[in-house]
């Protein structure tokens, strides 16, 4: 017997990471004042709260030549520490080099009689990695927490709220107490916005929806969604796919479901959104204890990406109740 659907027809979003910027909370202010990254085609609304091994420079390690400095590098992992070593370009091919840290160690100076090169040894580590890739998943970003800063009116973005984000200064702290022996770090994010409609051709509609069947295809490619709506959608699908630890430990608290943002979110007419991150550009993993670093290939590299399907439309309520989730 053949299958009568409502529709024939299915909208999807495909929300995908546009722009991004890691740094370290004390870094927010300067960074507001002076970024170019974001803007208002840009919009930074969804934050990401990481931490990896900490960092430092071994200061009693430092060797150099005509064309590059050599420097110790030790990563913490709980109480032992894993040793590496780390070149930097020489340019000016100095005589004389010396290298100045104080502690904590996680900054650093080269000076020589040329010019003084001044280092965030964290943030050294991720350039290099950029421009010389190596295979190794010891500073890749863990997720702790997930969330959004969305100004009421939609004209604060999360870079000015972030400063003084009540959420994120209490998780970012506890994250800092719990983890003595890592970094806690910000990705600041903006997500782009792609819809797909496709139809399927071996399924029957209702006689009585078939005209509306053909408008939802039709008309779903240029379907607006509000800024809100899709900053809720992306927040709840990135939360869904990686069920960070602190968004599990808050799980009641945030995001609150009951807020009005959300409830016009349980009645579109949406039957999926896709999550895309691609972190080839820096060579590093996004992960989580439920969604676990991915797999290279010669065609993909540190590309993540989900699907969540709205098959009834209490599926479509749970991912923003939290029910996926701990």
């Amino acid at each position: 017997m053949e299958n009568i659907f409502k529709y024939t027809t299915e909208g999807f979003i495909v929300m995908y990471l546009s722009k991004y910027q890691i740094l370290q909370q004390q870094e927010l202010e300067y960074f507001a004042e002076n970024q170019d990254i974001f803007n208002d085609q840009s919009k930074c609304h969804i934050y990401f709260i990481l931490k990896r091994p900490r960092t430092t420079i071994n200061g009693s390690y430092f060797k150099f030549n005509d064309d590059y400095f050599e420097l110790e590098v030790e990563i913490q992992i709980k109480n032992r520490f894993i040793n590496r070593l780390l070149k930097i370009d020489n340019p000016y091919k100095s005589k004389n080099a010396k290298l100045i840290t104080d502690y904590p160690y996680n900054y650093f100076e080269i000076q020589t009689e040329e010019h003084n090169f001044a280092f965030k040894t964290g943030a050294l580590l991720d350039y290099i990695q950029q421009i010389n890739p190596i295979k190794d998943d010891l500073l890749d970003y863990e997720i702790l927490y997930i969330g959004q800063s969305y100004g009421e009116a939609g004209n604060r973005t999360a870079i000015d709220r972030l400063i003084s984000h009540s959420t994120l200064q209490k998780i970012y702290n506890e994250a800092i107490i719990k983890h003595p022996d890592s970094e806690i770090w910000l990705m600041l994010s903006s997500f782009a916005q792609t819809n797909i409609s496709s139809t399927n051709g071996q399924i029957t509609a209702r006689t009585e929806n078939e005209s509306l069947d053909r408008e939802r295809f039709i008309n779903f490619m240029d379907t607006k969604f509000s800024e809100q709506q899709k900053i809720n959608f992306t927040e709840a699908a990135l939360i869904r796919a990686f069920q960070p630890k602190f968004n599990i430990e808050y799980k009641n608290t945030f995001p609150n479901p009951a807020h009005s943002s959300y409830n016009e979110c349980y009645k579109l007419d949406l039957n999926g959104i896709a999550i895309e991150i691609d972190l080839s550009s820096m060579n590093r993993w996004l992960y989580s204890d439920h969604k676990p670093r991915g797999l290279n290939d010669d065609l993909v590299r540190y590309w993540q990406h989900d699907v969540f399907y709205f098959v009834t439309d209490d599926d479509r309520y749970k991912i923003f109740n939290n029910d996926y989730i701990g």
